[in-house]
């Protein structure tokens, strides 16, 4: 089950595993399985992420759904064995849940398990990858004893998996046109056109927080507030040109890929729009890039950092730093230099759409949707600056240029039959954004907490919020004085406004950064409802678990 790709990309790393052992092995995505399938399959090993609010992934649903049909009993899967492997981050409160529920739900159906639940953290020290693998060193034991035969790993150079040619281009053509469709979707993506880029922080905040307006007149779409636009972004002109210079392409040439899926491109386009050059490349890229090399030690090297032994000083040259594919290949020159261009899409990842929730109400704009987007920059301890690809490529953009969007639900949903608590500091605030559009001048109670650093630096759509006459606002600005002053500080400050609300009925919403924020949200809505409602820690405990089952308490956090 993969919303973005990432399970994905594990569950094929393990069937390469599978290969090198001699086992045979059959991915699909968990929609294409069925409970028959179960019943004769003997092993099976499920690797899924969690999505929303403890939601499991679209291409998960309809499995999840068969999975939980009342008819079935103890032993309707009995001859199953199980392995599952999660892949989540704890910073959210439903760390994992996806892979929990489905879990316990194979072995309430009969399933035997060859070894523990597997929760990867992206908050591990070490990264989640770390977790994953050795989770995955187990099961093969596990497997090994289960089959009653030695899995011994025999590492081969698989054929490549995508087939392409690379070829002069005999015209001027820059790429080939998308053709129409009149479905839009990840696959089908809409070529949307900017028509507002505009920095909504002040010139001396250290954040650069954008309004991007999109045209998609044309896209047949209508969107909701809580929904989730996704944006393919585009590599650096001078990063394209950089791994066309690593990797010995001719940008001028013509890719055309036959299976097993067709396109036809410029090497320019493909490096632009296609191949995700500036990832922090993983485990596999090295164990794939470690064939290519004549240099010995730059062999030796790549071999240690696909070795579990060498798991420390893969994250600490490449996770902790973040260095990307490129910064890779210009460090290993024996590398670059021999690599073998038929592994391109083996060894470099498709770029993967970045997701935003709307910030716009579409009865406010009916033929164009808004963003509001911080532009991700960092340091690390190397020399160069670190950005997000998505933000700092939206930042750069000129009005008219094309933007490859699509729209999705997301896991907000907004009911008009009772007042409505919004949390969202930052860019937090922007599904907000849309809501409050949305629901402008009705009879609706909307109540906003909002935090920000600077009254007069980062106060985002303060004088929309102040014209809203059905909206209650409550700010904190952080480091405007002495002591610091955060959103949750000032839901305690209006406990009993609070708990009022949210005893007769009122959603809780919770938006924004996932590090801190929601748990320190959740803590203080805990004590308004202890101090408030005059109850105990644990039936305040219990009160908040009610609410987030009724969906009376929702979180979106990034």
């Amino acid at each position: 089950g993969s919303e973005t790709g990432t399970a994905q990309g594990m569950a094929e790393y393990i069937a390469r595993e599978c290969t090198y052992r001699d086992v045979q092995s059959n991915i699909q995505p968990l929609n294409n399985v069925s409970v028959a399938d179960l019943q004769v399959a003997g092993v099976a090993v499920f690797v899924c992420s969690t999505t929303g609010d403890g939601e499991e992934p679209k291409n998960m649903k309809t499995f999840w759904t068969g999975l939980l049909n009342r008819s079935m009993d103890r032993n309707t899967i009995s001859g199953l064995s199980v392995g599952v492997l999660g892949l989540g981050d704890s910073s959210y409160y439903k760390f994992n849940y996806v892979a929990k529920r489905l879990y316990r739900r194979l072995i309430g159906l009969g399933a035997s398990s060859l070894l523990d639940l597997g929760l990867s953290d992206e908050q591990h020290p070490e990264g989640s990858e770390y977790q994953s693998y050795h989770w995955m060193e187990k099961f093969f034991e596990k497997l090994s004893d289960h089959l009653a035969r030695p899995l011994v790993r025999t590492y081969r150079l698989l054929p490549p998996s995508v087939q392409f040619s690379i070829y002069p281009c005999s015209g001027t053509a820059s790429g080939v046109p998308v053709q129409a469709t009149e479905v839009y979707s990840k696959e089908e993506p809409f070529p949307a056109s900017l028509v507002t880029n505009t920095r909504l922080t002040g010139v001396q905040h250290f954040q650069d927080v954008r309004l991007i307006e999109l045209d998609i007149t044309g896209s047949g779409w209508i969107y909701n507030p809580g929904d989730v636009l996704w944006v393919y972004p585009k590599n650096a002109p001078e990063n394209v040109e950089l791994a066309a210079k690593l990797l010995n392409l001719n940008l001028a040439d013509m890719v055309k890929v036959t299976a097993p899926q067709k396109l036809t491109t410029t090497v320019r386009e493909l490096l632009t729009s296609h191949l995700d050059i500036m990832a922090v490349p993983e485990r596999n890229f090295f164990e794939l890039c470690s064939n290519f090399p004549t240099d010995p030690q730059e062999r030796e090297k790549f071999e240690e950092f696909t070795d579990m032994k060498g798991a420390e000083e893969l994250y600490s040259y490449v996770s902790r730093p973040k260095r990307n594919i490129l910064e890779v290949l210009s460090d290993f020159h024996s590398v670059r230099e021999n690599f073998d261009l038929r592994y391109l899409f083996d060894a470099i990842g498709p770029i993967k759409a970045r997701g935003f929730s709307v910030a716009s109400a579409q009865n406010a704009f009916p033929t164009t949707v808004q963003l509001c987007v911080g532009v991700v920059r960092y340091h690390t301890n190397l020399k160069k600056e670190r950005v997000g690809l998505c933000s700092t490529w939206l930042s750069t953009l000129q009005l008219g240029s094309p933007v490859r969007v699509y729209l999705e639900p997301g896991s907000f949903t907004f009911p008009t039959d009772r007042p409505i608590i919004m949390v969202g500091p930052g860019t937090g605030c922007a599904p907000f954004r849309s809501l409050i559009q949305s629901r402008a001048g009705t009879a609706q109670q909307l109540v906003l907490f909002f935090g920000c650093r600077h009254e007069n630096q980062d106060f985002l759509f303060m004088r929309e919020w102040q014209e809203i006459p059905n909206l209650t606002l409550f700010t904190a600005f952080s480091r405007d004085q002495k002591d610091k002053v955060y959103v949750q500080d000032r839901i305690r400050e209006q406990g009993v406004l609070v708990w009022r609300l949210v005893s007769e009925g009122a959603v809780f919403c919770v938006a924004g950064n996932s590090k801190n924020m929601p748990f320190q949200v959740k803590d203080a809505l805990m004590a308004v409802v202890q101090k408030h409602g005059n109850l105990s820690p644990e039936t305040s405990s219990n009160f908040i678990d009610k609410l987030i089952k009724a969906k009376l308490y929702q979180n979106e956090t990034w």
